[in-house]
């Protein structure tokens, strides 16, 4: 009997693993498109009235996420896709850390500045931001002030979302030019 070699059965394990998070990844964004204030733990409706697509579990993951990420809790299933992905394809976890790590500061910017937003009402902000977002607004707006926490974090925000798209989408593309110019290796 010959058993496969030892990297062999850890690529498996981790195809398998990014394959069973797929379904993670669609229950927690299913769960999040139908969230609904009116659901149970966030009313007194009892559990059995709940109208979340993905049930009462559903009804519970996104009352918790939304509570803490507010509306940034939408990269939660980004994230465990990016991980299932990484799984799938065998890629190394440095690479998924390093997205993962400019997805998470682009949302904690994105939520903190949200939370400041004077123009909206009180309630709406801490929908945007959650209590994360909202305690970190606050504390920016103490020491900078809301003005200079405002330009900040919004100008944090671009600078992140311009360089991620930069190394996402011009990088990727400029490689693959460089490649197939004639008289190199692809």
């Amino acid at each position: 009997m010959s058993f496969p070699p030892f990297t062999r059965a850890i690529e498996r394990r981790m195809y398998v693993i990014g394959i069973l998070l797929v379904p993670v990844a669609l229950f927690v964004l299913l769960s999040l498109v139908s969230h609904a204030e009116t659901d149970y733990p966030n009313s007194s409706r009892s559990p059995d009235e709940v109208s979340n697509l993905a049930g009462l579990p559903g009804a519970l993951v996104s009352y918790g996420v939304m509570l803490v990420l507010g509306y940034g809790g939408y990269v939660v299933p980004v994230l465990i896709g990016l991980l299932a992905w990484n799984r799938i394809r065998g890629q190394r976890p440095v690479r998924l850390l390093v997205q993962a790590a400019w997805l998470l500061v682009l949302v904690i910017s994105g939520i903190s500045t949200g939370s400041l937003l004077p123009v909206l009402p009180e309630s709406l902000r801490f929908r945007i931001g959650g209590i994360l977002g909202f305690y970190l607004g606050g504390q920016m707006a103490g020491v900078l002030g809301v003005d200079r926490s405002l330009i900040l974090g919004g100008a944090l925000f671009l600078v992140v979302l311009l360089t991620m798209l930069y190394w996402c989408v011009f990088r990727r593309r400029a490689v693959r030019l460089r490649s197939r110019q004639p008289g190199r290796s692809p």
